[in-house]
């Protein structure tokens, strides 16, 4: 199963907001042990940080990119710093922005549905990336 469907169900049947679906979906996937525990860390960055700013499936991807791509031991790197920039450009090119109140307003179709292309689309996009590093290690 693909990050952006197991993602996606998280933010419809758990009703999980967009950050902590994708961080979710990106532990599923990576096996990184995190509990809801741990993900209510990213919680606050559902809706734009609330507030329709920075949007909150870019927010848990990123997120997740620090615990796949630093070992056990990092803390900091380069070379992490590089491949989030990256990632933000290609969430970028995908959306034009990385706002949530343009990118919201551009995919929710209905109430029920709310930003599950954004959340499905984003896990998607992150599970590309990050596979694309990992072969090249």
């Amino acid at each position: 199963m693909k990050l952006g469907e197991i993602a996606g169900k998280y933010y419809l049947e758990e009703k999980l907001n967009c950050a902590v679906s994708v961080l979710m979906g990106a532990n599923e996937v990576y096996g990184l042990g995190l509990t809801m525990k741990d993900a209510k860390l990213i919680t606050g960055f559902g809706g734009g940080i609330g507030c329709g700013n920075l949007c909150g499936a870019l927010a848990g991807a990123v997120s997740a990119m620090g615990r796949i791509l630093l070992t056990e031991d990092e803390m900091y790197s380069p070379a992490l710093h590089d491949a989030c920039a990256g990632f933000v450009s290609a969430f970028t090119e995908k959306w034009g922005t990385t706002l949530c109140a343009p990118i919201k307003e551009m995919n929710v179709t209905s109430p029920e549905t709310r930003c599950v292309k954004t959340v499905v689309e984003t896990g998607n996009l992150l599970q590309e990336y990050i596979d694309g590093i990992l072969r090249n290690r």
